[in-house]
């Protein structure tokens, strides 16, 4: 019976203690030799940081420093660089010792032969030749004799490397030819920016790519544009994405993207990175400071007229109050930024008969507008790669007219937000971003202004001539007492149909003001009083478990009044009929009327049965955001 290790028998222990001992004797050989080998690593890796921190050193490098890269730059990337110039400035000076004689005298010649080595001398001494697309290919020609005349050739695959900057905004036919002419091309640029424009209407397009054999009969050109290839679709940079093999990010596009952003403050960076780049910039400006003049992201609501003029448009109020808040402005931002006005602000707007009116308005105030040190005005294109401290965008579209133009495409208000360092400011009808499709550019740039109170900006606007009589005359209002006895006074009228358009709205204020009396005064008598309001600004409390809009609501409910939620509500108007209106900056039933949260307010009021037009307009635009009867 074996015993209880398992052994039946002497041999059998000895043979299992034999192989233990081989066993273990094998393991310590082979620990021996990791140990050997560990040691050894550990000797080369001590050598090697040795020899790294030397290397380090050399450069430059101490422990201070943040990283090697940054000693390098400091301490030996220039040195080196200096070395290298004088270098190849030997090198010059050789080649031109070595053929002194011939050189002069082939100043004239164009041939292959002479053409190379003298673009190899030159490079000796700027290897860098800066050129546009439309005069590189006409500077690498050389001259050919064939059949007993002399034709023009191309030097095609000499340039080393082409570098392209701003490839977004190039056509693909333009820099065609450019490419030919390199071995490698490095392209830089946004197809986020502007596009290129091109004056090659799609047939002639199509009828292009199909000679050339890029498009079939059956082919899709819808397909191709979308890779860039066409010239009314296309730019250089697309074409180089089609061609890139980098592609690191599959919710982008093909390449390499430098993500971090310096230029602007973080709030307004933001509203690109949303709208472009899928969240992937990293701002590193930072945010607004609390000490700021502006809101990164402010806007003026502007109850301007958008107006068709030949193939452009304008909105002349727009115009007029830019020009008025630059030069109310002017000394606070000249003594911040210490700096001329014109040097400070950029104003951008999508219509060139725009960029005409804001200048006009601009040059009346005092404000250079000259081409040489006068403010930049123009469309987005004028600040393409430039920046300014305070970017000023007049989108110019009114409740009148639809702005679906600007929301063609996504580089417009991508480009004019991300031109500005510290503010950029919207200048215009608020109603044309709040009623934007959800999504579009507009409406995202509304979701980013609305975000907060603090970006509205205060400011009056003048009177719209447009809609005065004849007579020219106008009533202004000034501050609480003035409008409050204006709307009693209307309301104690004979209108039949009264519209108050104040986002805000409190209904102790009504009541304390006279408001609700005053309403329900003339309902009783069989005029009807349609009340708008924000549904979005009024959700604080107000009693017990009412929101402000709530109570609001059911206290005009008893009386027989009509509350409208109309939610991104900016203008305050009063209408009566047809033939009365009030415009201003005035929050009719919610603007406090004492202490020091009292504001000095502006309306002008305007009267004639003209008005018909403007105030069906009005409530069309706000129908369109909370169906209503004004009937």
């Amino acid at each position: 019976m074996p015993n209880a290790d398992g052994f039946n028998r002497i041999a059998d222990v000895e043979a299992h203690v034999t192989e233990s001992l081989r066993s273990t004797e094998l393991s310590m050989k082979q620990t021996a030799h990791n140990l050997e080998n560990a040691r050894r690593l550990r000797s080369s890796l001590a050598d090697a940081e040795n020899r790294w921190y030397r290397a380090k050193f050399a450069v430059g490098y101490t422990k201070r420093d943040l990283d090697l890269e940054s000693a390098a730059d400091l301490n030996i990337r220039f040195k080196l660089f200096l070395l290298a110039t004088h270098y190849w400035e030997g090198r010059w000076l050789l080649a031109m010792e070595e053929d002194l004689a011939g050189i002069s005298g082939s100043s004239n010649k164009t041939g292959k032969a002479t053409l190379i080595p003298r673009w190899q001398r030159r490079m000796m001494l700027t290897p860098c030749a800066v050129a546009t697309f439309a005069s590189l290919p006409g500077k690498l020609t050389y001259s050919r004799k064939t059949g007993g005349k002399w034709a023009k050739e191309y030097l095609y695959n000499f340039i080393d490397l082409l570098i392209v900057d701003e490839a977004g905004q190039v056509l693909p036919e333009v820099a065609g030819a450019s490419f030919s002419l390199a071995k490698r091309a490095l392209v830089i640029g946004d197809t986020q920016q502007i596009e290129p424009i091109s004056s090659v209407p799609k047939p002639v397009d199509i009828g292009n790519l199909r000679e050339v054999g890029l498009l079939q009969n059956n082919d899709d050109w819808n397909a191709l544009s979308e890779r860039g290839f066409c010239t009314t679709t296309g730019s250089a940079m697309r074409v180089a994405q089609e061609a890139c093999y980098v592609s690191p990010y599959a919710e982008l596009e093909k390449g390499l993207y430098l993500f971090e952003h310096r230029r602007c403050f973080d709030e307004i960076i933001g509203y690109s990175n949303v709208l472009c780049y899928k969240g992937k910039l990293r701002p590193l400006r930072g945010p607004v400071p609390a000490d700021a003049q502006l809101p990164g992201l402010g806007y003026l609501h502007v109850d301007g007229r958008a107006i068709r003029l030949g193939s452009s448009r304008a909105n002349l109020l727009e115009a007029r109050t830019i020009a008025a808040w630059l030069d109310a402005n002017r000394s606070e931002l000249e003594s911040r930024y210490r700096a001329r006005l014109e040097q400070i602000v950029g104003v951008v707007t999508p219509f060139g008969r725009q960029v005409r009116e804001i200048r006009t308005a601009c040059a009346s105030r005092g404000i250079s507008v000259d081409l040489r040190g006068g403010m930049t005005i123009g469309t987005v294109h004028s600040l393409q790669g430039a920046e300014r401290p305070v970017v000023i965008f007049s989108p110019v579209y009114s409740k009148h007219a639809d702005g679906n133009f600007i929301d063609a495409s996504a580089s417009m208000l991508n480009v004019t937000v991300s031109r500005a360092k510290d503010s950029c400011l919207v200048f215009g009808d608020m109603d044309v971003l709040s009623t934007a499709a959800p999504g579009s550019p507009r409406s995202m740039l509304g979701d980013f202004l609305f975000s907060s109170n603090d970006n509205a900006l205060e400011f009056e606007t003048e009177p719209r001539s447009d809609l005065q009589d004849d007579s020219g005359e106008l009533q202004m209002l000034r501050d609480a007492k003035e409008h409050d006895a204006f709307l009693i006074a209307a309301l104690a009228g004979n209108g039949r149909r009264y519209s108050i358009v104040s986002p805000w709205i409190i209904a102790r204020t009504m009541e304390n003001v006279g408001f609700l009396t005053a309403f329900e005064k003339a309902i009783s008598r069989g005029a009807s009083v349609d009340i708008f309001s924000d549904p979005i600004l009024n959700t604080n409390a107000a009693n017990g478990a009412k929101t402000q809009m709530t109570l609001a609501k059911d206290t005009l409910a008893k009386i027989g009044a009509r509350l409208h939620e109309v939610p991104r509500l900016h203008s305050k108007i009063v209408a009566v009929d047809d033939d009365l209106l009030a415009i201003g900056s005035y929050n009719w039933l919610s603007a406090d009327r004492h202490g020091k949260y009292a504001r000095h307010e502006t309306s002008f009021v305007y009267r004639g049965q003209h008005l018909e037009s403007e105030i069906n307009t009005i409530f069309q635009s706000l129908g369109g955001r909370e169906k209503c009867n004004r009937s």
